[in-house]
């Protein structure tokens, strides 16, 4: 592929309750972090039996971990947990979350507010999961997943630093179900519920609560507030910011065609046969679209957009004209994506997108808005003139910190 391509390619992928039981026992502290296993190797990820009989947010396994064991060092107690929760069909799963916990005392007004981080974890294999791109040396072949996770560590590093408590779920959960919109808002809201019952951590039940995501990690962010009050009734969420939202995977997939990280349609395809099998994607494909799915279905995005193909259209992977772009298909990719869900956030909503976003439309993200208003939301949509996805992400890192600040001062 020429190197420009390349790059270009690779830029879009960076765009893109209780005490404790003795079933509870701490695993031993993390070895260093070149032995890092992958999780698919690592026994604190397997899911336990019997798991389907526990409360969801329910701490199935804990460890500690140095703060030295995360790649972009923060001032905390860091653990792992594993918690029940439930997948994209609504089963009983465990997966794993992230939590830190400064080590500064609180000197802030009320109690130390938790913040939920969502990062764009956009993987078919566990290897993408946030908990293993956190730790330091957990270095994959993937680079543009590698490297957005480094910018995601900065913002949990930032968040620790300003006396946040935050966790940062695996919301794909152990089937690595990108897109399964249901499996990522009950593994955010199940992973607050299980920081918040952790005693070692000591957080106040009643402290403010914070969404935040960009990318991918905004579509987890959004599902999950959409679903907040019909999953989670009993969490009081106090701000939630959604950058660059994938708010309709129709109108996602329709502007990646034709450009050079048109690799993200095979992938896209390959992640919504995977989170809903009962779909039969299959059926809407032709030769070509099924080998291409194939050839993706078991890495991260970024290794995928890089591969390519370049300058696809989806159209290209239909198996009959229109079976991607109306239909059936069309029906059943916008009833998953954000405007298609339904659900309302509980909590006033920061939506902010670059009007100049190559990957995910605007129009999506306006649409998106404006069915929270119309359903009684609270929210604040800012549009960041000519900035694209990857730059809406740095540049919108500012004002979600200070929209999640005054959420936070607000609900003391």
């Amino acid at each position: 592929m020429p190197t420009r391509f390349r790059e270009l390619a690779v830029v879009a992928a960076l765009a893109v309750t209780t005490l404790v039981t003795p079933a509870l026992a701490a695993a031993p502290p993390a070895s260093a972090a070149a032995q890092v296993l992958q999780p698919d190797d690592d026994p604190f990820y397997a899911v336990p039996s019997h798991v389907d009989g526990k409360p969801d947010g329910t701490v199935l396994r804990f460890r500690r971990l140095p703060a030295s064991a995360l790649a972009v060092p923060a001032p905390a107690h860091v653990w792992q947990l594993l918690y029940k929760t439930r997948d994209n069909a609504g089963k009983a799963t465990a997966t794993a979350g992230t939590l830190l916990v400064p080590t500064a005392r609180w000197t802030g007004p009320g109690a130390r507010p938790l913040l939920s981080y969502q990062t764009p974890e956009d993987g078919l294999a566990t290897t993408c999961a946030p908990s293993y791109l956190l730790r330091a040396g957990s270095v994959t072949s993937d680079a543009p997943s590698e490297g957005q996770a480094r910018f995601d560590r900065g913002q949990v590093a930032d968040a620790v630093g300003r006396g946040w408590a935050v966790v940062v779920p695996d919301y794909e959960g152990p089937k690595s179900e990108f897109l399964g919109t249901e499996a990522a808002a009950h593994g955010v809201l199940d992973g607050i519920r299980a920081a918040r019952s952790f005693p070692l951590a000591r957080l106040d039940r009643d402290g403010p609560l914070g969404l935040w995501g960009y990318s991918g990690g905004g579509l987890a962010t959004a599902a999950a507030a959409q679903r907040q009050a019909r999953y989670a009734p009993e969490l009081e969420i106090s701000g939630i910011a959604e950058g660059g939202v994938p708010a309709d995977v129709n109108a996602a997939l329709a502007t990646l065609g034709g450009q050079p990280f048109s690799g993200w349609i095979p992938f896209g395809l390959a992640a919504l046969r995977n989170a809903h099998p009962d779909e039969d994607v299959d059926q809407y494909l032709n030769d070509l679209g099924r080998e291409s799915a194939d050839r993706v279905a078991h890495g991260c995005a970024g290794a995928a957009i890089v591969a390519g193909p370049h300058f696809a259209t989806v159209q290209q992977f239909e198996a009959s004209p229109g079976s991607l772009t109306s239909g059936a298909f069309h029906d059943f990719a916008r009833a998953i994506s954000p405007v298609g869900m339904g659900g309302t956030p509980t909590a006033p909503v920061l939506v902010y997108h670059g009007t100049a976003d190559e990957l995910l439309p605007l129009s999506a993200a306006r649409e998106l808005a404006e069915q929270y208003r119309a359903r009684g939301a609270d929210v604040v949509l800012v549009e960041h003139e000519g900035l694209t996805h990857g730059a809406g992400q740095s540049f919108g890192v500012a004002g979600a910190v200070a929209f999640l600040q005054q959420r936070f001062s607000a609900a003391r």
